[in-house]
């Protein structure tokens, strides 16, 4: 079996002498993971593509009732690898290839998911990072994997009464009202202002708005909030930490790309 398909590389590990373990994401098979055999001796014939950052045409050939692809052929369609040199804007986009990896199964293509990523990059590429833009991804990825966490209702018993008393529940779904707060107890469990609430009800509608279809329009709606006086740092920071919490709940492991983030926010907040 062999087929072409447009993906972006998650991951590279090596394996033998020469050869790569490459996890794709691509718009027709999903995630896969494939064999690039040489490809840590020679890139010649994958011509760059096996970089992050990068979109390409990938060839790849299955035998039957094999479970690894071959990676025999690549062609960079687009690239956006000027971004390694802003340490902040890579790291943003190495997070979100680990949520891709992570909450989305392996071969269930989710081809919005390929282009929430693109779009992600060219976000990142004209205005730099936003905590707004990469919430919205978040929020995007995991709608695409079937865990969209409540905000406007009790994720327990639909109730909206969430003014007083609501905590965020990443093991439950989402927001928990005062009422069923009591048996919130696990990891990741916080309290839920009604302003930190609000800010997540914004990046939702900016994802939702009629002109927010295309993933880039509800990037730039998202990226806008980053300065929206309704909201404090205090209010992006909570909402933050909620989404992180539903995010590492699901992929069940510590992610190296938001380790290096905290180091990098702790670094920025030395006097």
């Amino acid at each position: 079996m062999t087929t072409e398909c447009l993906g972006v590389v998650l991951r590279t590990t090596p394996v033998r002498e020469s050869d790569l373990l490459v996890t794709l994401y691509t718009d027709s098979l999903g995630r896969v993971s494939a064999v690039a055999r040489g490809a840590r001796r020679s890139q010649r014939r994958f011509s760059g593509a096996l970089s992050a950052l990068v979109l390409a045409r990938f060839q790849l050939g299955r035998r039957p009732r094999g479970d690894l692809w071959s990676l025999d052929g690549a062609e960079v369609v687009r690239e956006w690898t000027a971004l390694a040199s802003d340490v902040v804007a890579h790291a943003h986009a190495a997070y979100v290839s680990e949520i891709v990896g992570g909450i989305l199964p392996a071969e269930q293509p989710e081809p919005e998911a390929l282009s929430i990523m693109v779009a992600l990059w060219d976000s990142l590429a004209v205005g730099g990072p936003s905590p707004g833009a990469l919430r919205a991804v978040e929020l995007a990825l995991l709608e695409l994997g079937g865990h969209l966490p409540a905000i406007a209702q009790c994720a327990a018993c639909g109730a909206t009464d969430l003014d007083v008393g609501a905590v965020f529940d990443p093991a439950r779904g989402g927001a928990i009202c005062r009422r069923c707060a009591a048996t919130s107890r696990g990891a990741g469990v916080r309290p839920l202002e009604a302003s930190t609430r609000a800010y997540l009800a914004a990046i939702v509608d900016a994802r939702l708005a009629p002109s927010s279809s295309v993933p880039g329009a509800s990037l730039a709606r998202a990226r806008a909030l980053d300065l929206d006086p309704r909201f404090t740092a205090a209010d992006r920071g909570a909402g933050r930490d909620a989404l992180v919490a539903s995010v590492v709940a699901l992929v069940g492991r510590p992610l190296r790309s938001l380790e290096y983030l905290a180091k990098l926010g702790a670094a920025t907040r030395r006097p």
